[in-house]
């Protein structure tokens, strides 16, 4: 009796947003700009959404202001994370002894 591989939920290929970058090279620049552009237009959305609904406007539930108020959260995480990374290894390979 053969046992088949476990296959993955999701294919690689089919996730969306996610760019193989060569090994080789690694654009930190370009991250980080990606990065800050993302939090910064969460948070435009997300500020967008609160004042539509405190306007009143019958189209903007609150439902949807948590939901981009949280999106927007989480990119600003995640554009601190990445820089709080690159500064941790920027200061290990400065310690490094040669």
């Amino acid at each position: 009796m053969s046992i088949a591989p476990i296959q993955p939920i999701v294919s690689p290929e089919l996730v969306t947003g996610v760019e193989r970058a060569p090994s080789a090279k690694v654009d930190l620049s370009g991250s980080f700009g990606k990065a800050l552009e993302d939090a910064h237009a969460a948070e435009r959305t997300s500020t967008d959404a609160a004042e539509k609904f405190a306007k009143g406007d019958p189209a903007m539930g609150i439902h949807e202001v948590v939901i981009a108020s949280e999106k927007a959260n989480i990119a600003v995480r995640y554009a601190t994370t990445l820089k709080n990374k690159a500064l941790e290894a920027y200061r290990e390979l400065m310690n490094t002894q040669v």
